[in-house]
């Protein structure tokens, strides 16, 4: 199975088009990187790639800014999943 950082990096690359440096750290939407719509389709790949559901309080800025909170979002969401 893909770890999570590296499957956010894909679709940063594949759709989103960003080909820039990367890191775990870099904030994604202070970076814009990311916008509001983009946030919209990572939570919808996240959910389809590693079959977890994400709920409203998942959604946050803390959450969705690098890609370090975004892959402990998918590990906590894998962890809890029946």
């Amino acid at each position: 199975m893909t770890n999570p950082q590296d499957a956010v990096i894909e679709f940063i690359r594949n759709d989103i088009g960003y080909t820039g440096p990367l890191d775990a750290s870099m904030d994604l939407l202070e970076a814009q990187i990311l916008d509001s719509f983009n946030v919209v389709q990572l939570a919808m790949f996240l959910q389809q790639r590693f079959e977890i559901e994400l709920e409203g309080e998942d959604l946050v800025r803390s959450n969705l800014s690098t890609l370090a909170a975004i892959a402990a979002l998918v590990d906590r969401r894998q962890a809890t999943r029946p």
